[in-house]
């Protein structure tokens, strides 16, 4: 009996496990023929789509907080970075006044050397007291102050020796009383100059205590003489003269240059100085173009100086560096003379401004600079002699660049700047061009890259030639700026522009005559001024 009932019990469960299957066969059946927009599918379908949406809000964000992590991090960083930088100017400033308690300390010890420049008698008395038992530290004693001595006369001006001078080819900065620009140029020469061969002069106008503290600042460096010489001039019977009016700041300024000339070239036995003003910088590759150029005042005698400055050389007229042209109007900065044409210069230099008296046709005769197409210096801020100066400075020196691409002017062939060669050369240029009737012709012009001439018969042309292509207008004693024979040379976008005189032919061909017949340029000959050279005024 129990196993019957187990039996039909065991016969139930299994009829309603089968109706169950049975059940869900049917239903998924109908489930799979109901239409997709059917409420029941709608429902599942939006499910899936909620549960996709929830992994991916998850997703984005774990993907938030790691980013927000990461920007915890940069601002940390960037807080880290500006108490570094804020610690850094810190020190720069703590730099600055630690270099002028130093600069103090340095000028007050001076002022004490000089009190006590007896003391070395008292040492010698006190060793013929013959009290050996302090012999070794005194003798210490002694070398420090003899050190100390020796250094403080080397920081006296004017103490370089024929027999100590260094070797090379000096380069002097007439500085008047400026000493804010005084420094930016010789900042600019020393980043620049080579560490022998160039021996520095500062020659400074007047006894300004600042200015003399600044220049002794450069004579030693981490215990160390520099290749830097201090040298002063001071007006006759004025030791500690004021500063001149100015009306007699060009006299000044004539009699600074010649005393400096005469120092450096006669005193001191240099064989070419290079001049420069303190209110200039100078290029990268400048003493490399003054080391391979100084050849030419040796090999040609037609050449009088090299200059590192055109005062056509603002950008728009200057873009080949490597390249050099000759000129016989003296330039205004930036001149290495030899000392060969010093001692033509020094017996007539005049006391008032040199400037017209050396650009004078019957001292040139015939002669010229050599000078670069890309300045190697440039002007920081105009001479103020005179309103115009101001604005010529302001419209067309300013505008002036210095060099930046690299030349290597010592492995370059400069034979054809001598004057038989480059008369040559020149004449067969100009001849070859192309001519143009004006300076809107040239604005106009639109043929192929090549060398292309204006010709003008005066003054007045010249200037208007001048002004419209935006050269400077000026004249240096009737002649253009960095003209050779009245030439001027630039570069006009693509082409090579000549503006030419129309009698440029003769004058390249007088020019020859008029060196040879001074042998050089010696100055007793006799048919010197002659010719003057200069444009026909036709104002």
């Amino acid at each position: 009996t129990s196993m019957r009932r187990a039996l039909e019990k065991l016969l139930t469960t299994r009829c309603l496990i089968t109706q169950l299957l049975c059940t869900f066969a049917l239903l998924l059946v109908v489930h799979t023929f109901l239409p997709s927009d059917c409420p029941a599918r709608r429902v599942s379908s939006e499910e899936n789509s909620a549960r996709e949406i929830q992994k991916e809000l998850k997703s984005f964000r774990a993907r938030l907080e790691s980013e927000a992590d990461l920007l915890k991090k940069i601002n940390v960083h960037q807080r880290n970075e500006e108490n570094l930088n804020a610690a850094i100017v810190q020190k720069d400033l703590r730099i600055e006044e630690l270099e002028e308690t130093l600069l103090a300390v340095e000028t007050k010890l001076n002022s004490t050397l000089r009190s006590n420049k007896d003391s070395p008698q008292k040492y010698d008395s006190a060793s013929r007291t013959g009290d050996d038992s302090s012999s070794s530290p005194d003798t210490k004693a002694e070398r420090d102050i003899d050190y100390d001595q020796q250094k403080n006369h080397t920081l006296l001006p004017n103490q370089l020796t024929r027999e100590s001078a260094p070797s090379g080819i000096a380069v002097c900065i007439i500085a008047d009383n400026n000493v804010k620009e005084l420094r930016k140029t010789i900042d600019s020469v020393l980043k620049n100059m080579p560490a022998t061969g160039f021996p520095l002069f500062i020659s400074q106008l007047g006894a300004d205590e600042e200015m003399t503290e600044l220049v002794r600042s450069y004579l030693y460096k981490e215990g160390e003489r520099t290749n830097v010489f201090y040298l002063q001039y001071l007006e006759e019977g004025e030791e500690g003269a004021a500063k001149p009016q100015q009306s007699s700041l060009l006299s000044t300024d004539a009699m600074h240059h010649r005393w400096s000339l005469s120092m450096i070239l006669e005193t001191l036995s240099y064989s070419k100085v290079m001049v420069i003003n303190d209110y200039l910088d100078v290029a990268f590759d400048f003493f490399d173009y003054l080391q391979a150029s100084s050849v030419l005042l040796d090999e040609d005698s037609s050449i009088m100086c090299i200059s590192a400055w055109n005062e056509n050389g603002q950008a728009d007229f200057a873009k080949d560096s490597g390249s050099l042209v000759r000129s016989d109007v003296f330039p205004d900065h930036a001149w290495m003379i030899s000392s060969d044409f010093w001692r033509e210069l020094k017996g007539d230099w005049p006391s008032s401004d040199w400037r017209p008296w050396i650009n004078s046709r019957e001292l040139i005769k015939g002669r010229a600079c050599i000078i670069p197409q890309v300045c190697r210096v440039t002007v920081r801020k105009a001479p103020l002699l005179s309103a115009a100066d101001q604005q010529l400075f302001e419209q067309y020196i300013a505008k002036i660049k210095l060099n930046k691409n690299p030349v290597k002017f010592s492995v370059m062939d400069l034979g054809f700047l001598v004057k038989s060669k480059y008369d040559a050369y020149i004449d067969q240029l100009i001849t070859a061009s192309e001519t143009l009737e004006s300076a809107a012709a040239v604005k106009e012009y639109r043929g192929k890259p090549g060398d292309i001439k204006i010709l003008y018969d005066g003054t007045s042309t010249y200037v208007s030639i001048a002004r419209s292509l935006g050269l400077p207008p000026n004249l240096k004693q009737g002649h253009p700026p960095a003209s050779y024979n009245g030439i001027v040379t630039i570069r006009y976008g693509t082409w090579r522009l000549f503006i030419a005189p129309t009698d440029w032919e003769k004058r390249l061909a007088h020019t020859e005559e008029e060196v040879n017949s001074g042998s050089g340029g010696g100055r007793s000959s006799s048919n010197a001024g002659s010719y003057k050279g200069g444009l026909s005024s036709d104002s």
